[in-house]
């Protein structure tokens, strides 16, 4: 994370240091050495100033400002893109002779390989390979600036857009985040409650969540009954069902036929009473005239159970196989929240993925095949494991074979050679190494628009005493983590205006504890993730950076002491011995996984011990 140094740095009310005081001895001084050194050489390619000699277009103007660019490739509208490519303009020259570096837009979101020397943007006149999901289609804009002045910027290109090829032998056929109005429909004959598209207002039943403070990604789900007071009873489900149906989407667009289907979507169901006939079901609808308002009833799931005795009153990530169904054109998803009146009843679901798939093998029990992880050894036969599929936590399981990972201890002799670690998943393993912990106490001044008091990392305003220290997570596992640009997972990346940035959120939390007893907390709002170093292999390039993320196996991402929110607002806490304990990847606020992908979540805490002075 290195890069990302002086990415905070810009903010308009910057937080000034007063004094600082050396914490618990730690021997990770060297390694903060060598790792800057390293760190700097991955990204010094990505962060560089250029001065562009191409010439394009005639739109130079008569204020001086660069050009506008001219988009050269993929080319506008094209289709079965790759998923790494490269995004390539025709440089343009400054009428004064200016140096220009370029910015990237990609769905409208900024990309940045990261801060050096503080210039922002790109040399060009490409970027990447950069990693985009598949079956989604992007579009694409570039910006030039001048480098000495950089609001002194052309006009943006006109977007592009294209589409990237699908998965091998499954196809998105529909696919909604709730940030715009697909056209779903809400129904049924509820007094209150009914759908509504927004952002949730949370509330408890007792210690029981019963609405989700927040939706799941981005900034809109559906839930039943907003409730701006808060108040419990206010516009739960009552007096009858409200029914959420989708748009309808075309499995045809699968190819020749599609065999199965699978529905993604998170949700959050909260029953209270044990005695009514509470419900939320999940169905497939296909077109059928021979039956009651032209549609066949596939029913997915049905949750029926008061919360207290199946706790899924947090975001849960689910996935549905749909096998030995007409998958027809014109097929639709209902959601239907079911409350006569008794109790409470909550529900909420969001961002919906519907695929078809060439074969049914996901129905099956082999490799492939669906399965459940709660089922332990049993939820796959002959030594196949049961795997979450994916960057980013969606409920997806298959039954896979088991491959090796790292061995930590003597790592392959290069980053080509075969893993040579236990087996497990074929996933990223994220381990904290202890040795970088070293923390330090600083007092702060915090202003009313400090961009940390903002965003939680203080407690309040005036002279703040902070515990920092680093931290370094490595990618232990048989694979690289790859999240690519920060267009492929919007419900991930947050953008903050105080920053002028998108941040991963609660990539890592730190507590400060007394015995067992928490006494301070923090968080790492990461910039992004990035091979900051290989602790594999120390003369290895990474590949990722903040315009482009992932952390690459045998790499590591670093979050530097220095960064902003790297540390614990430790202003009341007494003079003692303490223990730190970070954690990362952990398991969100009102979810109910950790958001990335692993093939291990046992491993991913330390604790060291600290002395408050």
């Amino acid at each position: 994370m290195l890069a990302a140094t002086l990415a905070c740095s810009n903010a308009a009310a910057p937080i000034n240091e007063v004094t600082s005081t050396t914490g618990a001895d730690s021997t990770s001084a060297t390694a903060t050495s060598t790792t800057t050194s390293s760190s700097s050489a991955t990204n010094a390619t990505d962060a560089s100033t250029s001065t562009s000699t191409s010439t394009s277009g005639s739109d130079t103007g008569a204020d001086g400002l660069p050009p506008t660019p001219i988009l050269l490739s993929p080319l506008d509208g094209s289709l079965d893109e790759p998923v790494a490519l490269e995004l390539c303009w025709e440089p343009v020259v400054d009428p004064d002779g200016d140096a220009v570096r370029y910015r990237v837009f990609v769905d409208d979101i900024d990309l940045t390989g990261g801060l050096l020397d503080n210039q922002d943007g790109y040399d060009g006149p490409c970027v990447g390979p950069l990693n985009f999901d598949f079956d989604r289609t992007y579009t694409w804009r570039v910006q030039a600036f001048e480098v000495e002045e950089p609001s002194r910027s052309s006009e943006s290109s006109a977007p592009w857009a294209f589409t990237v090829e699908g998965e091998a032998g499954a196809h998105v056929v529909f696919l909604d985040r709730f940030d715009e109005d697909l056209g779903w429909a809400v129904g049924g004959e509820a007094v209150s409650g009914a759908w509504v598209r927004s952002d949730p207002i949370g509330t408890f039943d007792g210690d029981q969540r019963a609405q989700p403070a927040r939706c799941d990604g981005g900034q809109s789900c559906y839930f039943t009954g907003q409730n701006p007071a808060g108040v419990l009873a206010d516009e739960d489900v009552a007096g009858g069902s409200t029914t959420l149906t989708s748009p309808p989407f075309d499995f045809s667009g699968a190819g020749a036929g599609a065999a199965a289907a699978t529905v993604e979507l998170r949700r959050s169901f909260y029953r209270s009473d044990p005695s009514d006939a509470s419900e939320l079901t999940v169905e497939l609808l296909t077109p059928d005239v021979a039956e009651p308002g032209g549609y066949a009833v596939h029913l997915l799931e049905r949750l029926d159970q008061p919360t207290a005795v199946l706790a899924h009153n947090l975001w849960t990530a689910r996935e549905y196989a749909a096998c030995g169904v007409p998958l027809l054109d014109g097929s639709r998803l209902r959601v239907t929240a079911t409350d006569p009146g008794v109790g409470i009843l909550e529900a909420a679901i969001d961002t919906v993925r519907v695929r078809g798939h060439d074969t049914a093998a996901v129905c099956g029990s082999g490799e492939g095949g669906q399965c459940d992880p709660a089922a332990g050894a049993a939820a796959c036969p002959d030594a196949l494991l049961c795997c979450a599929t994916g960057a980013v936590q969606a409920g997806v399981f298959r039954c896979s074979p088991a491959v090796a990972a790292l061995d930590v201890d003597d790592p392959p002799a290069d980053p080509k050679a075969p893993n040579n670690g236990p087996l497990g998943c074929n996933a990223p393993d994220l381990v904290i190494d202890p040795s970088w912990i070293d923390p330090m106490t600083n007092d702060i001044m915090v202003g009313e628009n400090t961009c940390e008091l903002l965003e939680g990392c203080v407690d309040d305003v005036g002279i703040r005493t902070i515990l920092r220290f680093s931290l370094s997570a490595r990618n232990t596992g048989s694979t690289d983590l790859v999240l690519g640009v920060a267009a492929n997972n919007p419900d991930v990346f947050h953008y903050s205006g105080c920053h002028d940035h998108y941040h991963f959120d609660n990539f890592a939390n730190y507590e400060l504890l007394d015995g067992e007893t928490v006494i301070a907390r923090g968080h790492k709002q990461a910039f992004c993730l990035l091979d900051s170093y290989s602790w594999a292999w120390p003369n290895a390039f990474g590949k990722f950076d903040c315009g482009n993320q992932g952390i690459s196996r045998g790499f590591a991402d670093i979050y530097e002491a220095e960064l902003p929110c790297q540390w614990i607002d430790i202003t009341e806490v007494p003079p003692g011995d303490y223990t730190l304990r970070a954690e990362i990847n952990p398991v969100q606020d009102g979810a109910a996984t950790a958001l990335l992908v692993e093939r291990d979540y046992t491993n991913n805490v330390v604790t060291v011990p600290v002395t408050v002075e």
